[in-house]
This record gives C-alpha cells, structure tokens and sequence, in this order.
C-alpha cells in the first residue's frame, strides 16, 4: 500500500513560466486518480521555484498539501500495482472570465517532474522522473508522460 507520494517541480525562469491555474498529478490504471499541487501555506508554481508536494495521511506530519483530508493516498488505499503511469496536467483557472484576453493560454514551463511513491513494506521509493523543458498550456498541451525510471521489478 502507497503510504505517501512526493512530487517535486522545477519551474523555468522565462518570463511567461509560472502559473496561477491548477496543476494535478494524475495516475492511470485501476488505482487511476488525481490529487492537486496545491501546497498548504504559500504560493506555488512561480518563476525559478523548486516546489514539492508531499501527499499522505492528514495526521503524516510530512504531509504539506492543501486539503490533505481531499488528496490523501491511503484513503482509499493505492496499490502500485493498479498504477499503470503517472502524468502532470494542467487546468483552468476556475473563474476565466476575471483574465484578460492576452492571459487566456497561462503556461507552465517544468523544468524536471520526479515523483517518488513510498510504499510500506519497501526501504526505497518508486520514482518517475522526466526532464525538460516542457510547457503545459493551449499552445503547448496540457499534459505531460512522468515515466518510472526502475525497471519494476
């Protein structure tokens, strides 16, 4: 069973490469699900940032996430096994029509994505990584592959 997940971003230094919009982790497979980068205290995703999102139990001390009780792994419990891939997407901000028009494609440029799943029972996380420069956005996509970097066994 997954006892806590940690994404780490590294967000680029140009001009247009932060975001206000929502930036997911996505999981596919029978497991499939999403949880928000979104930290408790703090703006993320600014220009030059190293942010990293730890998710896991509301009473795991490490946990550091907006709404842990909403994004938390262990309930309902994940397997590794039911987890096929790993992706990060980017939405909308929820109230478009407060953007002007020239802010309407707000990008993200990640830098590098890692993502490590602490499992019970293993000394060492599964860990997904990918490098970049990859920009999330209208123009670019909105999502982007996270392969493991182990060969699963």
């Amino acid at each position: 069973m997954i006892q806590r997940i940690v994404v780490r971003l590294k967000v680029g230094e140009h001009m247009l490469s932060a975001t206000d919009d929502p930036v997911f982790l996505g999981l596919r497979g029978a497991a499939g699900r999403e949880f928000r980068l979104a930290l408790h205290k703090g703006k993320t995703l600014r220009r030059g940032s190293e942010n990293r999102f730890v998710f896991g139990s509301p009473d795991d001390r490490e946990t550091n996430v907006a709404h842990p009780e909403l994004n938390d792994p262990t309930q309902p419990a994940l397997e590794l096994d039911g987890i096929a891939s790993a992706f990060i997407r980017k939405g909308f901000d929820p109230i478009p029509n407060v953007r002007a028009i020239g802010e309407m494609d707000d990008r993200l440029e990640v830098l590098e994505a890692e993502i490590e799943f602490f499992v019970s029972g293993q000394s060492e996380p599964v860990r997904h990584f990918r490098s970049g420069p990859l920009w999330l956005g209208l123009v670019s996509g909105l999502r982007f592959e996270v392969p493991r970097t182990d060969d699963g066994s």
